[in-house]
């Protein structure tokens, strides 16, 4: 992800409701991967998002998170 404005991009598969869990820091490179995965009859699309990123949110919520020690806080 892009730290300095938060754009990243997502593939969505199959214009279906969720994203993929993996973001990319460019829409070249999401594209690039999209393209090796993508099987016959399958379609995507590249979406830009920024920090307010629903998927990348959810995400988050389910990492633990540790501070220097490596001790999860709750």
């Amino acid at each position: 992800m892009n730290h300095d404005d938060g754009i990243h991009y997502h593939i969505r598969w199959n214009e279906k409701a969720k994203l993929d869990w993996a973001c990319f820091a460019t829409r070249t490179e999401a594209e690039k991967n999209a393209r090796q995965l993508v099987l016959p009859g399958e379609t995507y699309t590249i979406e830009e998002h920024g920090e307010s990123c629903p998927q990348c949110r959810s995400l988050l919520r389910k990492i633990p998170v540790r501070d220097s020690s490596g001790e999860a806080s709750a």
